[in-house]
């Protein structure tokens, strides 16, 4: 019952976030922040599926690669975020029914959908979970060469970032970069202050 409090219940949480920003800003504005999100708004331009449907089948053939690279215990955590942020999406794309872009300008979409996504990438990645995609190449940096998470999807998403916005032209390059920024900065703030939440709260119950 704790694992499930302290462990599933924020990768869920974090989930209906990545969710939330995503369909709402993300896909509407074809914002690219890199991962299984940018190459499938990339893919949805070029070929007659969704970005939901292309993040599907990215984030399937990642998560084989973390049980294979990741071990079992954080594999499974992964497993469980990719697969909740997944059926959200989703989910979400069925609900929110958005014909045109409910934030016009794509700056304020890349900041407002970038900003929902590092908190609920931060939240996952916390408790050793992801939303998938890209997000276990970091992962998986993270393990073997011990850097910090934001600078382990600065490497892996980068490349995906300026192919998009090549692609999209150069409003939509400055409102990807833009987005990528805050949400590669914004990951590490957010642990960061879920750490010294945790570690304050851990000094107080031991006063």
């Amino acid at each position: 019952m704790k694992k499930i409090v302290t462990v599933y219940l924020p990768i869920a949480l974090g989930a209906i976030l990545y969710a939330v920003g995503t369909v709402l800003f993300v896909f509407p504005n074809k914002i690219l922040l890199g991962g299984t999100s940018g190459i499938a708004v990339i893919l949805s331009d070029a070929l007659p599926w969704s970005a939901g449907t292309f993040s599907v089948i990215l984030n399937t053939l990642l998560i084989i690669t973390a049980f294979i690279l990741l071990g079992k215990s954080m594999a499974t955590k992964t497993l469980v975020g990719s697969a909740l942020t997944t059926i959200f999406i989703g989910v979400a794309e069925r609900i929110i029914k958005i014909d045109a872009p409910i934030v016009s300008n794509d700056f304020f979409a890349a900041i407002f959908g970038a900003g929902i996504i590092a908190i609920a990438s931060g939240i996952m990645f916390y408790v050793d979970s992801s939303s998938g995609g890209t997000d276990i190449l970091a992962l998986i940096l993270r393990k073997y060469i011990k850097i910090d998470i934001g600078k382990a999807l600065l490497i892996t998403d980068v490349t995906i970032v300026i192919v998009g916005g090549i692609l999209s032209g150069l409003m939509g390059a400055l409102s990807s970069t833009l987005g990528f920024l805050v949400k590669v900065f914004g990951i590490d703030l957010v642990i960061r202050i879920i750490r010294k939440v945790n570690l304050k709260r851990f000094s107080a119950l031991n006063k």
